[in-house]
């Protein structure tokens, strides 16, 4: 009789092998581990910048005044604006005692004031100190000058009552206002050194009848000087030509 043989095919993929079967699978090659190494982390930085002394331009840096200014910001509870507060004397300053830059957070004090006093530095520093504090806590949102936020930072800073200017016989150069604005509404004349850059409008006017809200029924419109000069003679004007 013929004699039968059984094949067996095997498809891969659809026929699982027995596990002792299976094709044993090579070694995963493994990425060598370098030794540890300083050069590893070894990042190179920029030199770090060297501390500001001066930005030039007549100011000179004062340390002792500086450290006050921050110590006295950091009892408010304003850590972040204490760290940038910087104070320096300006010998560019004429007429003004002390000015407070709000993008900064920088204050410039005159030289002279410590000719009239031992505490006049510290006063004007106070002064300027509130005008930092009031904007800081604004936030961006425009306040007066001299307003409620200000007099209420003179009180924390322990100068309550605080004057808008100061009475320092400083010498005074005469300012000859080259335009002026005239309120639609009141007929206020309102002298300037320069052109206004926006439309404003006038504040009393604003205060009284809406609240203090800005309100073009009261905008300020320009006049000629010389129409000014008629209107409100107190004012010391421009000579005629003189632009």
């Amino acid at each position: 009789m013929p004699e039968f043989r059984q094949l067996s095919f095997e498809l891969p993929g659809l026929v699982e092998r027995r596990p002792d079967e299976r094709r044993p699978r090579p070694p995963r090659r493994r990425r060598p581990v370098p030794e540890p190494s300083d050069t590893l982390f070894d990042v190179t930085l920029p030199p770090a910048p060297a501390p500001r002394t001066s930005p030039g331009g007549g100011l000179s840096l004062d340390s002792g005044l500086t450290a006050l200014g921050r110590s006295l910001v950091g009892e408010l509870g304003l850590a972040a604006l204490a760290a940038r507060v910087e104070v320096f004397w300006n010998t560019r300053l004429i007429t003004t005692a002390g000015l407070a830059h709000h993008g900064s957070s920088r204050i410039d004090l005159n030289p002279r004031l410590e000719r009239f006093a031992p505490e006049e530095p510290r006063r004007t520093l106070l002064h300027e100190l509130a005008h930092l504090v009031a904007h800081h806590r604004a936030g961006g949102r425009r306040i007066q000058p001299h307003g409620s936020e200000w007099r209420r930072a003179c009180t924390e800073l322990g100068i309550p009552g605080g004057q808008r200017c100061h009475n320092l016989p400083l010498a005074r150069r005469p300012v000859r206002r080259k335009y002026a604005y005239q309120c639609r509404h009141c007929g206020i004349v309102v002298p300037r050194v320069r052109k206004l850059s926006r439309e404003s409008a006038c504040y009393p006017c604003c205060r009284e009848h809406n609240r203090g809200r800005y309100s073009r029924r009261f905008l300020l419109e320009p006049i000629p000087v010389e129409r000014a000069r008629e209107l409100a003679p107190e004012h010391a004007w421009a000579p005629p030509g003189d632009r």
